[in-house]
């Protein structure tokens, strides 16, 4: 990660000293004095290493693998288009979700136990995008809106499901079902700061490259969307730092 953000930085001052072609020489300026126009939407997809500690606490206590520094795929997508009154100011938006799962089969009661968790986040997104060479941009920005953490919890004795049984068993006051499935829903205030490289293949087509850092404030969780949950660990959020790539489609021009 760390030579990613230095790979980067290095190209952002660097390069403009010598991104410079004749009709640049001729017209007086380089291309880091020129103005982006245009707009785009795309595909960007992300893998986040974030910090489980906290959750992993929880599942390994009720007997589940934890989550560990495996990293988090998510599938994000954004739009956006330059405004013509803050120069080499897009403007526009990004979601993004993924999910991992880790179960168990306990043969203690022949329980298979399953813990889905899943996390969104998305919202407004700004960038200043400044010209470093030609078809080459860095873009700085960050993105500012809402996020969510899913938790799903399943619990199956693998037996044989009856309809008029589990009517029966819901109804009674003295069931003792292994069965059941319950959903913790924490939402959040989010807001992700990033940095890409991005190349234009063609006046259509950008390809690109970036690191960013998400992350979460004020947290209300519920329970199968009715119920608060109260003195839930801070620490259960989205913390660490994402690596994207993306390929974008629309104008590209200056």
């Amino acid at each position: 990660m760390k030579t990613i953000g230095t790979a980067l930085l290095i190209a952002l001052l660097t390069v403009p000293s010598f991104a410079q072609d004749d009709d640049d020489d001729d017209k007086g300026y380089t291309y880091f004095s020129r103005t982006k126009i245009g707009g785009a939407g795309g595909v960007t997809p992300i893998v986040g290493v974030f910090d489980n500690t906290e959750i992993d606490r929880y599942l390994t206590g009720a007997g589940l693998p934890a989550l560990g520094s495996d990293p988090l795929y998510i599938v994000g997508g954004e739009g956006y288009g330059y405004i013509m009154f803050l120069r080499n100011v897009r403007m526009g938006g990004f979601g993004g979700t993924g999910k991992r799962t880790v179960s168990r089969l306990d043969p203690v009661g022949n329980l298979k136990k399953e813990v889905e968790y899943q996390v969104t986040y998305g919202g407004f997104l700004m960038d200043y995008v400044q010209p470093v060479a030609y078809r080459l941009d860095v873009a700085v920005g960050a993105t500012i809106g809402s996020g969510t953490i899913d938790i799903t919890m399943r619990r199956d004795d693998n037996s044989f499901k009856d309809w008029d049984s589990l009517w029966t068993s819901y109804g009674s006051a003295l069931s003792t079902s292994k069965n059941y499935t319950r959903r913790l829903q924490g939402s959040f205030i989010t807001f992700a700061p990033h940095v890409n490289v991005e190349y234009t293949l063609l006046t259509w087509l950008q390809l690109r490259v970036g690191v960013g850092y998400p992350m979460m404030f004020s947290p209300e969780w519920k329970l199968d969307d009715l119920y608060d949950v109260n003195n839930v660990p801070s620490k259960i959020k989205t913390s660490g730092y994402t690596i994207n790539a993306g390929i974008m489609f629309g104008f590209f021009g200056w």
